[in-house]
């Protein structure tokens, strides 16, 4: 090789070399200065973790300020799963501190992870002892974090109103889901540190967040127990599938007590979801009879009756070609006062009065009552209910809608339209929560509301009821008890009204004259002895009251 090809490949050589080293320092440079936020960012990701745990929850409290729902502390405890020790002891611990299976316990500590979720809220007390054995132990990986987890102090009274919060911290159902953004606050933030090979170094608190604010509602704990009480006994003893009992204060539509039977139980695994909603706000039935005291207050408010107006009260009763019987479609009844139809529960009586009141009129004081609408009850999943509207009318429906058939009602809605005749003609939109409700309004006179608070109550005074069914289970002495009872055969898609299938109720108030208190008791198929709404719902109106006054909330009135 000559000195000038020597040359040459040695200039050539060096040309490489700088053009390799120039493609070195212009990746650099596009690393650094053009995609330096991407790649520290994806740095960052292998050294950190955020993690987010809800912040300490609001309180519900009831009337008076009993706490029905609150938040304590509690620990979040979590696994590093790669750089844990003694795998099999830790299962063991898992099993009896925290109480998870053998199977879920195994499957957690062999996760492939670098973090798996081995309690969200794990008591106190307990999570203190799982660190200390596993400290003793030498068994290392299990991350330990600050956080709260709801109670609810009074067990699972209420839960079908109250509701249930995930893992995660939100409502589920009830209160809890409907206040969620109210009742939950901002969460609370932590930051864990990872050295290069993956295990944790540190754990910072980033940001403490801030707890949600409390809620107050319009539920009398001890209304609550009672009602729950009856109304369970209530469907053990009909054998009836289920049952709700609500209490109203008649002049605020503060619902004092909203109980149901069967209950959620979270202790039990089979217990169903469903049970969580309240039944009397999110399912609709058709009302029966009781809706005959509602016909009844609008016939008053027209003046198209009178109390003791006599009318015809045989059956069978022909609408439209149809014939419309009485419950008893064997016994002739000839004429009699209008006071004495309602009060035995007479189809053909209030048949007649609601043809004298006319389709668009009897529908007009419906909607005044709430029916057809949501009441506006702070509880997810309210129903409407089913009013058609007045020209999709016959008279032979307008005839069925007079005893409580071709509408469909909801527990709260009766309840209200029930509270509107024991408050004087005036609506009060019932309502849960302190300082809430919406706008009352008339729907009839006080002069119709007290006509008919007497017909009803003259129905559940022994003295003056001559025996009348609705008298036999309601009344206490003393109380001034009024309302009305029904019994409704139930509808079903493409089988029509199916004989021996019911639904039982009894509305009423107390003391009649100027009520203090609406009580709505319904069951769903009473199976018992007796079907009827007052043998079995009547008889529960009479375990509430009793209740009230051994609690001391009502004592005997001496007028």
């Amino acid at each position: 090789m000559t000195q000038a090809q020597a040359v040459r490949r040695g200039g050539l050589a060096l040309g490489l070399m700088a053009l390799g080293l120039a493609a070195v320092l212009g990746r650099l440079v596009q690393l650094q200065a053009f995609e330096h936020d991407r790649w520290a960012a994806a740095a960052q990701a292998l050294h950190e973790d955020v993690i987010v745990l809800p912040n300490q929850r609001g309180t519900i409290y009831g009337a008076g300020g009993l706490p029905l729902a609150r938040d304590i502390p509690a620990y979040a405890v979590a696994l590093d799963n790669h750089h844990m020790t003694k795998p099999e002891l830790l299962i063991s611990l898992l099993v009896q501190e925290v109480g998870l299976s053998s199977e879920a316990a195994h499957n957690r500590v062999y996760r492939a992870s670098y973090f798996t979720w081995i309690d969200r809220a794990l008591d106190r007390a307990a999570g203190d002892r799982l660190r200390q054995r596993a400290r003793d132990l030498g068994i290392r990986g299990l991350l330990f974090f600050d956080t709260w987890a709801r109670c609810y102090p009074q067990g699972i009274m209420a839960l079908n109103v109250l509701g249930v919060v995930g893992v995660d911290g939100e409502g589920l159902a009830g209160i809890e889901q409907a206040f969620d953004e109210v009742l939950t606050g901002r969460p609370t933030v932590y930051r864990v540190l990872r050295g290069r090979d993956g295990r944790v170094v540190d754990i910072e608190l980033e940001d403490p967040g801030a707890p949600g604010e409390d809620l107050v509602l319009t539920l009398d704990p001890t209304l609550q127990q009672i009602c729950e009480g009856a109304v369970a006994y209530g469907v053990k003893t009909f054998m009836a599938d289920r049952g709700f009992a609500i209490v109203l204060d008649a002049r605020s539509g503060a619902v004092l007590a909203l109980a149901q039977a069967p209950s959620f139980d979270p202790h039990d695994p089979h217990s169903p979801p469903e049970h969580l909603q309240s039944w009397a706000v999110t399912q609709v039935f058709e009302p029966g009879s009781t809706f005959k005291a509602l016909i009844g207050l609008a016939a008053m408010d027209q003046r198209v009756v009178r109390a003791d107006e006599l009318i015809h009260a045989d059956s069978p009763y022909r609408v439209m070609g149809i014939p419309v019987h009485n419950a008893n479609r064997y016994e002739q009844y000839g004429s009699v006062p209008f006071s004495r139809g309602m009060n035995q529960s007479l189809n053909v009586v209030l048949v007649q009065v609601a043809q004298r009141l006319g389709i668009d009129r009897t529908h007009e004081y419906l909607v005044r009552m709430g029916f057809g609408e949501k009441t506006g009850i702070e509880l997810p999943g309210e129903a409407v209910g089913i009013l058609h509207p007045p020209e999709h009318w016959t008279e032979l429906d307008l005839a069925m809608t007079s005893f409580g058939q071709s509408v469909a009602v909801t527990g709260i809605q009766l309840a209200a339209a029930f509270g509107a005749l024991a408050n004087h003609g005036r609506y009060m939109p019932p309502h849960l929560v302190e300082g809430s409700g919406g706008m009352p309004r008339q729907v009839a006179s006080p002069a119709a509301s007290l006509e008919m608070r007497a017909i009803l109550r003259q129905g559940l005074d022994p003295q003056r009821s001559a025996g009348l069914p609705s008298a036999r289970h309601a009344d206490v002495p003393g109380y001034g008890i009024a309302g009305k009872s029904g019994t409704g055969e139930k509808a079903f898609p493409g089988q029509g009204y199916v004989a021996g299938r019911y639904i039982a109720g009894f509305g009423a108030f107390f003391p009649w004259d100027d009520p203090d208190y609406v009580l709505l008791v319904v069951y769903d198929e009473p199976k018992g002895e007796s079907f009827w709404g007052a043998d079995t719902a009547g008889r529960t109106i009479r375990t509430i009251v009793e209740a009230m006054e051994e609690a001391g909330v009502v004592a005997p009135i001496t007028k």
